[in-house]
């Protein structure tokens, strides 16, 4: 499964939010070590996901939209990425035509749902604990 530099940014931020309730995107930033323009982008798409609140303006700050035990990984993940996938094999079996026969693609798509499963499971309230699944 591959993870995008976005969705991996995503995460440290909804991390960052799951330890410090309510923050302005400077100081995720900050802490984060990223761009306070790359932060910016974001939340607001995470916010259109209805994962973050973005309180705009003068005084304005993020916070969680819902509790840490209610944001999987795989939520945010998906927030950024869309759908969790493995490879173009799985995705569009018919450019080779052998996802009937072929043992490759029927491994891969239990890696796929194992790996969805894993990340369906773990919560931002669990990392924020130390990582152990909730």
């Amino acid at each position: 499964m591959r993870i995008s530099r976005q969705a991996d940014y995503a995460i440290r931020v909804v991390l960052d939010l799951s330890l410090h309730p309510e923050a302005r995107i400077k100081e995720v930033a900050r802490r984060q070590r990223l761009s306070v323009s790359y932060v910016g982008r974001i939340s607001q798409r995470l916010a259109k996901t209805g994962i973050l609140d973005n309180r705009r303006g003068r005084l304005g700050c993020l916070s969680l939209a819902s509790s840490p035990d209610q944001i999987s990984i795989l939520d945010v993940i998906e927030a950024v990425d869309g759908t969790a996938r493995v490879d173009r094999c799985l995705l569009a079996p018919i450019e080779c035509g052998r996802e009937k026969f072929c043992p490759v693609y029927h491994v891969g798509q239990e890696v796929l749902l194992t790996d969805v499963a894993k990340l369906s499971s773990v919560t931002f309230a669990s990392l924020a604990n130390g990582g152990s699944p909730k």
